[in-house]
């Protein structure tokens, strides 16, 4: 029984980090959802008469794929009541740098019987690179 509780408390906080790997900002109207969501990559694709209900950007680490993106953004069309997405467009961008930065001190004798302490410090950076997709939802008139 600890064992299996044990599994499943792991496989809970993968869940957890993997729906929170997308982050989706939503500014916009909000309608009953729906269960079907057309998915476009020009506004002048969409042939049906429309209006814009509301603008979305979703934003990723650069190891998320764009699938599981986009994937979030039609989940999030669907909660919202959208008819249909339009794929605004799609950028990769460096949103930083982090760096790690290391001290060693190292005690010892000399040759003569004092004591003596070496430091050396080590230190990293890292870009970190985000994706950002921008989309438009909109409602059948």
């Amino acid at each position: 029984m600890k064992f299996q509780l044990k599994h499943l408390a792991v496989l809970l906080i993968i869940a957890i980090c993997l729906s929170a790997c997308t982050k989706i900002d939503y500014i916009g109207e909000e309608y009953p959802a729906t269960t079907h969501v057309d998915l476009f990559f020009a506004m002048e694709d969409v042939a049906r008469e429309h209006k814009v209900m509301g603008n979305l950007i979703a934003t990723a680490d650069d190891g998320v794929s764009t699938e599981k993106m986009q994937k979030k953004i039609m989940e999030k069309a669907r909660q919202k009541g959208a008819d249909a997405v339009v794929i605004m467009g799609f950028e990769k961008y460096q949103s930083g740098e982090s760096t790690t930065y290391r001290e060693i001190s190292e005690e010892g004798k000399t040759k003569k019987g004092t004591s003596k302490t070496t430091t050396t410090a080590t230190s990293s950076t890292s870009v970190n690179e985000k994706k950002q997709i921008k989309a438009v939802f909109i409602k059948y008139l």
